[in-house]
């Protein structure tokens, strides 16, 4: 699946959410500092693009010398690689990764997602894990759909549905909804395993609610408008035993277009009687999710995801006609996710697992099960 509000957030604003649904929203319970308009933020992970690329590119150079290696060996132990095995190898995930552009001009794909989200605490500035006196709970729907224009050119959009709770008050609505072009330039190589590469570029169209709420869960957007550009490299071989490995490395840029105009309570953080703007930060996600078949059936997934956010700024008039401005901190996450699919053709699958943040700072804690049932057609 792809990224782009993927989660929607409980209590703060999401350009990210995980290609499955479950991604913790960096942004979630984000703490924020007072100060003038000009105060600089302290770095709490959140680099800036030319760092998110250079860190990229040293994940992208250590994949490919993976990639190399595990051929090299599978040849040795081998001999030579089964190309049957890999061409006839069906795969539904992961989790997180997103999936090339369609190969075959007209096929239509449909995954439909499950997701059940616990909030359970925060990572404060220092990376070390709070716990919640009231956990927030979320359950959301999804479907990843995808249309092939061409026979490299795919469009892609990903319509959600959430329902947050928790002792005190719960809150259901519609989340941003993420459009994209996909463009795949070339295939893969399964005997050599050199990665196909797709570029994507899209945009986060701002439908889900973000203030004027009645309760701090019953935000599920951000009011902007926004840029995503997006590189994934995908590389599928055969390893010894005739079992197919197939890697899917990643990177996501979202970039906000627009200043968001604020009234009354929202994912900003915003009071009831407040009447300002918004300005969302830049987010940026990288990942590797990978695939290990037991035989063409059966497939063991899993995905390790970066996600980092430039915090929000917020200014306006408080109820009372008082100035107010304040800047949310940088955040960060490292998720994993671990799942079982079930494939009973090349056109019908299904997968299962779960999520959960596994270190981060000023970003919430979470677990995520989750079940996903992919068709084409």
């Amino acid at each position: 699946m792809d990224i782009l509000n993927s989660r929607a957030a409980l209590k703060a604003p999401a350009l990210f959410g995980g290609a499955t649904g479950a991604v913790a929203a960096v942004f979630q319970r984000t703490p924020r500092t007072m100060g003038s308009v000009g105060d600089d933020q302290s770095d709490t992970g959140c680099g800036s693009l030319a760092g998110g690329l250079e860190k990229f590119r040293s994940v992208a150079m250590a994949w490919l010398f993976a990639v190399i290696v595990a051929t090299n060996c599978s040849t040795a132990f081998a001999q030579t690689a089964s190309d049957a095995a890999v061409q006839g190898q069906w795969f539904t995930g992961s989790l997180e990764a997103p999936s090339p552009s369609l190969s075959k001009s007209g096929a239509l794909l449909l995954k439909s997602y499950a997701i059940y989200t616990n909030d359970t605490g925060s990572y404060d500035p220092s990376g070390d894990r709070r716990s919640s006196l009231d956990d927030t709970n979320q359950v959301a729907t999804k479907i990843v759909l995808k249309y092939a224009l061409t026979d490299r050119l795919t469009f892609q959009a990903i319509p959600s549905f959430a329902h947050a709770w928790n002792s005190q008050s719960s809150a259901t609505g519609l989340t941003d909804l993420p459009v994209e072009l996909e463009y795949r330039f070339n295939e893969e190589n399964i005997h050599n395993g050199m990665p196909s590469v797709t570029a994507s570029f899209g945009a986060g169209v701002p439908i889900g609610r973000f203030d004027r709420l009645s309760t701090s869960i019953g935000g599920f957007g951000t009011g902007a408008w926004t840029l995503k550009q997006g590189l994934l490299l995908q590389s599928l071989f055969d390893t010894p035993g005739d079992h197919p490995v197939r890697l899917r490395l990643y990177a996501t840029a979202i970039e906000p277009l627009e200043d968001v105009s604020v009234q009354d309570a929202s994912v900003y953080h915003s009071s009831s009687g407040f009447v300002g703007h918004a300005r969302p930060g830049f987010a940026s996600q990288y990942g590797l999710g990978g695939g290990y078949c037991l035989d063409q059936r059966w497939v063991l997934a899993i995905d390790v995801v970066r996600n980092n956010a430039k915090g929000f700024l917020l200014t306006g008039l408080d109820a009372a006609g008082d100035s107010q401005f304040a800047r949310s901190l940088n955040s960060s996450n490292l998720v994993l996710a671990s799942a079982v699919e079930y494939n009973w053709s090349g056109h019908l699958g299904v997968i299962a697992g779960v999520e959960y943040s596994a270190a981060g700072r000023n970003a919430s804690s979470f677990y995520a099960p989750q079940v996903a049932l992919s068709m084409s057609f």
